[in-house]
């Protein structure tokens, strides 16, 4: 009894995070779509399509968020909206939603932060602390075959001296191997023209986006470790917040 309740506490979880992403990403092609219905002609919602793909959204969620965009079905008027929060010992919040009502994102946000004995800043209270960076991360290359009337791909371990001699010709920031698993960090404006090299190079993507990187880290003690994580904790599980950074280590 007790397993199978484990087991399906952890089924549901997995079931939660999987349909708020599938929510979100939704969001974000609804977002990116104002700008040029066409990836071809619109960065931005060729970036987020990828992400997609990444996430294995089903095909049915990502047109149907084409359409809310196009007028053919109804739809939000979504905000891209930036967050700042402060905490003990010059701990520090971005918070990223995506919203058709600020008001109630904001009321929301605030009260999250209260109840776990933090604090909403202006905009730019805390931000400067951070740089926005694209974040690719890859675990191998992509090898695909022909098997038995199938395409069969398979991702074969990452060999790190390779992807530094490769990826190292784009304009990377810095790369960062630990345990078969590559993180490549670019520059904002670089983001795209790297992350379409690292795909070129057939490597596996496991995510990648553009990320609120601390200049600093800082420590807390225990108790309020615990409350921030509980914070975090909140803030991601709320329909309307994408993502959550901080400067703790």
């Amino acid at each position: 009894m007790g397993r199978w309740h484990s087991i399906a506490a952890r089924k549901a979880a997995g079931d939660i995070g999987k349909w708020k992403t599938y929510s979100m990403m939704s969001k974000l092609i609804q977002l990116a779509a104002k700008k040029w219905a066409d990836p071809k002609m619109n960065p931005s919602l060729e970036l987020v399509l990828q992400k997609a793909r990444y996430h294995s959204v089903p095909r049915d969620i990502v047109e149907r968020a084409i359409l809310k965009w196009s007028g053919q079905l109804e739809g939000e008027q979504l905000e891209e909206v930036f967050y700042e929060g402060y905490g003990p010992s010059g701990s520090a919040l971005v918070i990223k939603t995506l919203t058709s009502n600020t008001n109630r994102t904001a009321t929301n946000v605030k009260t999250f932060l209260n109840k776990f004995g933090w604090s909403l800043g202006q905009v730019g209270s805390v931000a400067w602390q951070f740089d926005e960076k694209g974040v690719i991360v890859t675990d191998g290359k992509v090898k695909k075959e022909f098997v038995k009337g199938k395409d069969v791909e398979t991702i074969l371990p990452l060999n790190q001296d390779e992807l530094e001699m490769e990826v190292l010709e784009l304009p990377v920031d810095d790369i960062s191997v630990e345990d078969g698993t590559a993180v490549i960090f670019t520059k904002k404006v670089d983001f795209a023209e790297v992350l379409k090299g690292v795909e070129n190079f057939s490597y596996h993507i496991v995510e990648a986006d553009l990320q609120f990187i601390p200049q600093n880290e800082v420590s807390l003690g225990a108790e309020d470790a615990d409350q921030l994580a509980r914070l975090v904790d909140a803030l991601e599980n709320d329909e309307d917040i994408d993502k959550v950074w901080t400067n703790v280590n």
